[in-house]
């Protein structure tokens, strides 16, 4: 994990020669970010995929593992250890986010558009980028919302003219900067998803 940038904050040894290794973000991260992120770990570095959720928390050290398979030949519950701890955002924190954020809102622009075809199975429709940007899901990250729809209108035949001019119609862009720094988010963003959605599962 460390060569790979993936530094822990915190490494406990919950039981002999057994770790958990914490990794500190930098930033808050919604349920399905936060689950996708543990499960990418686990398949990345060979954890445990049943621990990998936003709900599962890890041991503290000074406590005892109370699993029944972990007890010592002693027959006693093994204690919990604190072997390192730098508390430091591991280097590869916003590369990872960015690729678990570009998951998270592929899945979700995939379920979106099976529910469109499940319940209007002879006439596809495409919701409009307002639906994304007012959808709780997505927290009032416009940036997020913008991706994720751009994905689903990709996967449901929208052009990539159609899905840049809806993104620049969407909303008040003007944060970005002037037209041209407009026009570049809206293509950056269409590209993405474009090649998301074409690219292999």
């Amino acid at each position: 994990m460390k060569r790979a940038g993936f530094e822990p904050a915190v490494v406990v040894e919950t039981s002999p020669a057994n770790f958990q290794a914490w990794l500190k973000h930098g930033r808050i991260l919604d349920q399905a970010i936060n689950t996708t992120a543990a499960k990418e770990l686990a398949r990345r570095f060979g954890g445990d995929p049943s621990s990998a959720d936003w709900r599962h928390f890890g041991r503290l050290a000074g406590f005892t593992n109370q699993k029944l398979y972990r007890r010592l030949p002693n027959g006693l519950q093994p204690f919990v250890k604190l072997r390192e701890c730098t508390g430091r955002i591991y280097s590869a924190a916003n590369e990872f986010l960015d690729e678990v954020t570009v998951i998270v809102a592929k899945a979700e622009a995939e379920r979106a558009a099976r529910r469109s075809v499940e319940r209007h199975p002879t006439n596809v429709t495409v919701k409009s980028l307002r639906v994304f940007h007012d959808d709780p899901r997505y927290g009032g990250d416009l940036h997020r919302a913008d991706l994720a729809w751009a994905i689903y209108a990709a996967s449901r035949g929208s052009s990539e003219q159609a899905i840049r001019e809806a993104i620049l119609d969407g909303r008040d862009l003007s944060k970005k900067g002037l037209a041209a720094r407009q026009l570049d988010y809206a293509e950056r963003t269409t590209l993405k998803a474009l090649t998301i959605v074409q690219s292999p599962r």
